[in-house]
């Protein structure tokens, strides 16, 4: 028994992280277009140079339907063309969180539906849900603003202007301690 609530502690102490993350959409002209944007879960010890996790996103499909997608990542910190990661989550119960994602609605035939309104909606319901997540930072408008306004600063302190090498870890920001964990 001893045993037993020790593990339940080991396991509290490296909670899984739960990420907002930005790509380029390939949208050029719309500002409000201009990202992608998912989910990313890993863990909270990133000390070796590659860090397995998970992507969760829709995207649009070549006949243009949105189809929702998870798929693991070889490395959380570095995923194709991410530009970058903002943790706004300790994961309490992943299997539920994963629900949550699954069971989020896919609007088809709206052509003002994005992914960004798919991320909105998942972090209401994160929200509603109550324990999917402990400590965490939901509030959509908050995440969205900063998350522009971090990779834009980014942007133009020239980040992105020869490509990132592949691997090269991305930026990261901690919106639970409200500080840049990589540059």
């Amino acid at each position: 028994m001893f045993a037993s609530s020790s593990n339940k502690k080991e396991k509290k102490k490296d909670k899984q992280r739960l990420y907002v993350a930005l790509y380029p959409s390939g949208v050029i002209g719309s500002e409000e277009k201009r990202y992608h944007w998912g989910f990313l879960t890993g863990p909270k010890l990133e000390n070796q140079p590659m860090i397995p996790g998970m992507r969760y996103h829709v995207r649009n499909s070549a006949n243009g339907q949105w189809i929702y997608e998870e798929r693991p990542l070889v490395d959380v910190q570095a995923s194709g063309t991410l530009l970058g990661r903002f943790l706004i989550a300790k994961v309490e119960d992943e299997e539920r969180l994963v629900q949550i994602f699954r069971e989020n609605p896919v609007v088809q035939g709206d052509d003002n539906w994005r992914c960004r309104h798919w991320v909105a909606e998942a972090l209401r319901r994160i929200n509603e849900d109550g324990t999917a997540v402990g400590t965490s930072v939901l509030d959509w408008d908050k995440i969205q603003a900063w998350a522009r306004e971090y990779i834009g600063k980014k942007t133009a302190d020239g980040r992105y202007a020869n490509g990132t090498p592949v691997g090269t870890p991305r930026p990261t920001w901690d919106m639970l301690e409200n500080k840049e964990l990589r540059p």
